[in-house]
């Protein structure tokens, strides 16, 4: 019972719209207009007309951005004698979904609208919702509304007789077809002018007005209407699309004609950012269009500041065409704030204010053209005063020019003289020159020879040079496939080098040198020796020698044969002790006795690898300002090599390396380097980096080592393009096995 009588209560609350004579076109709100908001969107027409609905207390029937479907329901009394028909319009193309539920005898019936569904099944044609009624005399008559929207939720209901409604439509109509056919023309001249001067400022305002009818016609549901009716969701989707385009042409169009580069280059730093972000936002609305609209509207009220203080600092800098940019955005700018507020139903939505912004947006089309061509006065005017100066420039230096050359004329005729006097002195310095350059050219010839004999030598030494290092099959041998080497010469041959050796680690070297050796004087190599059980050992090294072509790579062969005796013929097994005898024989009895410069040396990085019983693998490291890299389970790491360098001590005390000892586990990657890679320069003559090298090692140390090798080198040659190789690179990496 109480539910009856609530019901009965409201439907009596509900206050029917009077239709009369004196009231040509009616608007339904207020106490006239009920509504209940279905927040699950299940609810049924049957279920609906027992629900509680409220009157709308909004102006313009707003309810804002809402995902809720909405129920209206209103009532119609005709007091109108001898009128039947009436028009009921909808005046907001952009709903969704509309559901018009109308008694006809006995049984409710239902008219599906919406800018979702093809435009063939409105009941009548028109760009809004329009619906013809047939109510009697002094009948009232209830309807329902159903409406679901991605839009701005606004319900604008008009009822009128029908000869009201078609003055009205056809005002609408002459409006819409008057402001469209001027965007039109202004589209099609300006196309004209674009192909016969070629400027781009024309273009792109060809395509920002052109995106802007498109927007508009699709605001005014004209696009559906006569573009693509059977193609509702294309419609609806394409709209902030015609915007994210218009958006993207306008700041290109403003970036361009208010030349933005020279008299405001910071703003031109905004503006082209948001001339990229307008139509990847337009874009997304094909794919979600809730976050279209959180992106495409608050990047339009965005860039409209934007533009308006960009021309008004181009006009303050200089730019005299941009009065016209900055006018015809005031008179859009009066009109757009009314409309939005009539929109938002804060202020009656009524006929002026629903086109003060076609009338606003027609005018600053007109006086964008004519910026346009004030533009192109401007910037021809300035190139006739700037050929004028020149011109006149040009005349003024004619005349300097003339003067002189009379000057030097006389100048001339006072020197043929001197000149002629000279010539027979010239004459026999001519013959002498010609028997200098005889001799030259023999010189020249010789300097030839002797030049090709020293490239035929270092081309000799290169091949010496590679036979030297180790190759493809021996590295495969000691370390199967899982190892790659980047080794590239600055010249022709190299002061970097690789060297392995595998030996048998049966003696374990003590006391080579003796604690109280005294400098100078020839010592006797001790050695005490006890016998281990045998088991292969492999020493890698990657060198670095002073300097680079043939100075660096004879050094290298130095070190490579220094190496060779200390490992293999001396027997020295511990990576410490065989970096001091390197250091000793190369600092005093290579540099000094042969009174070479004392700059002479190398860095190395030595590694000892070990098979351990539990699979492991045992790396004892010693470096000479060369570090040791390696990736494990923890990631990157990093063992120092000592601050020494290997040469150029001469008398000097000679500091002794120390060495330092990992367990690596199958799989883990091992990477020795000299520092050609870090100091390899790019065209801005900044160093490819330590850090960099490390990155790629952390990253890539997981990829088999053909593709780590691969990797690297096209990010070197990337790196590098367009610079001059400056040191030997040279890069050994080898996974554990």
């Amino acid at each position: 019972m109480f539910s009856l009588s609530t019901i009965s209560f409201i439907s009596q609350a509900q206050i029917p719209q009077r239709l009369t004579q004196q009231v040509a076109t009616t608007f339904i709100g207020n106490a006239h207009l009920h509504y209940f908001e279905d927040t699950k969107g299940d609810v049924t027409f049957a279920q609906v007309q027992q629900m509680k609905f409220a009157p709308v207390q909004r102006a313009n029937n707003s309810f804002g951005f809402s995902k809720h479907s909405f129920w209206f329901r209103f009532k119609l009394q005709n007091t109108q004698q001898g009128q039947t028909d009436w028009m009921l319009e909808i005046n907001n193309p952009l709903l969704d979904y509309l559901d018009f539920y109308y008694k006809q005898g006995n049984v409710w019936k239902k008219i599906s609208m919406g800018d979702l569904l093809p435009f063939d099944q409105r009941p009548f044609y028109s760009h809004n919702f329009v619906i013809p009624l047939k109510i009697h005399n002094k009948k009232t008559q209830t309807y329902y509304i159903r409406v679901k929207t991605s839009s701005n939720l606004q319900l604008p209901i008009n009822i009128a007789s029908p000869r009201a409604f078609y003055k009205k439509h056809d005002r609408e109509k002459l409006i819409a077809n008057l402001e469209y056919g001027i965007l039109l023309l202004t589209i099609i001249y300006n196309l004209f002018i674009f192909l016969s001067l070629r400027h781009i400022s024309y273009l792109l305002y060809v395509l920002c007005i052109g995106n802007a009818l498109l927007s508009l016609m699709g605001i005014k549901g004209y696009s559906l209407q006569y573009l693509w009716p059977n193609w509702p969701q294309f419609n609806n989707d394409s709209l902030l699309f015609f915007i994210g385009l218009f958006d993207c042409f306008f700041a290109l169009y403003t970036i361009y004609f208010l030349r933005t580069k020279k008299y405001a280059p910071r703003l031109n730093k905004i503006l082209f950012p948001l001339a990229i972000i307008a139509p990847i936002s337009g874009i997304i609305s094909f794919i979600d269009v809730d976050l279209a609209v959180k992106l495409v509207l608050p990047l339009g009220m965005l860039l409209t500041p934007m533009v308006v203080y960009t021309s008004i600092v181009c006009y303050r800098k200089g730019f005299v065409a941009a009065r016209f940019f900055i006018l015809a955005w005031a008179v859009l700018l009066l009109g757009t704030p009314p409309y939005i507020l009539g929109t938002m139903g804060i202020i009656p939505f009524n006929f002026i204010v629903q086109h003060l912004t076609d009338l606003g947006f027609v005018l600053a089309v007109i006086l964008l053209s004519l910026a346009l061509v004030d533009g192109y006065s401007y910037e021809k005017k300035n190139k006739e005063m700037a050929q004028k100066q020149m011109l006149e420039m040009q005349k003024d230096i004619n005349e300097k020019l003339e003067t002189k050359v009379q000057e030097r004329t006389q100048q001339l005729q006072e020197k043929t003289n001197e000149t002629i006097a000279q010539n027979e002195e010239l004459q026999q310095q001519q013959e002498e020159i010609l028997s200098q350059n005889e001799f030259i050219a023999t010189t020249n010839e010789q300097l030839k020879r002797e030049s090709k004999k020293t490239q035929e030598s270092i081309k000799a030494a290169r091949a010496i040079q590679n036979a030297m290092l180790p190759n493809e099959v021996k590295l495969n041998d000691l370390f199967g496939a899982e190892h790659f080497v980047i080794y590239r010469p600055k010249d022709i041959v190299s002061g970097d080098f690789y060297w392995v050796s595998q030996v048998k680690s049966r003696m374990k070297t003590e006391n080579l040198w003796p604690a109280n050796s005294t400098q100078g004087k020839t010592d006797t190599l001790q050695l005490t020796t006890k016998t281990l059980q045998a088991k292969e050992v492999l020493f890698l090294a990657v060198v670095d020698c002073t300097g680079h072509g043939v100075p660096g790579a004879l050094m290298g062969m130095i070190g490579h044969s220094l190496l060779n005796e200390i490992v293999n013929d001396l027997g020295v097994s511990d990576t410490n002790k065989i970096l001091d005898r390197l250091n000793e024989k190369i600092s005093q009895e290579l540099i000094q006795e042969n009174n070479l410069s004392l700059n002479r040396g190398m860095d190395v990085c030595l590694c000892k690898l070990e098979k351990q019983s539990d699979g492991q693998t045992q790396v004892t490291f010693t470096g000479s300002k060369r570090p040791l890299y390696y990736v494990n389970e923890q990631g990157l790491q990093e063992l120092r090599g000592d601050r020494i360098t290997i040469g150029g001590w001469g008398n000097r005390k000679i500091p002794h390396f120390g060495s330092q000892t990992i367990l690596l586990q199958p799989g883990n990657m091992l990477y020795l380097t000299t520092d050609g890679i870090s100091d390899a320069p790019n065209d801005q003559r900044k160093s490819f980096g330590t850090r960099r090298l490390k990155t790629f090692f952390e990253n890539y140390a997981h990829l088999p080592v053909a593709e780590q090798r691969q990797h690297l080198e096209k990010m070197l040659e990337k790196f590098c393009r367009g610079t001059e190789q400056r040191d030997d690179i040279t890069l050994f990496g080898l996974r554990i096995s």
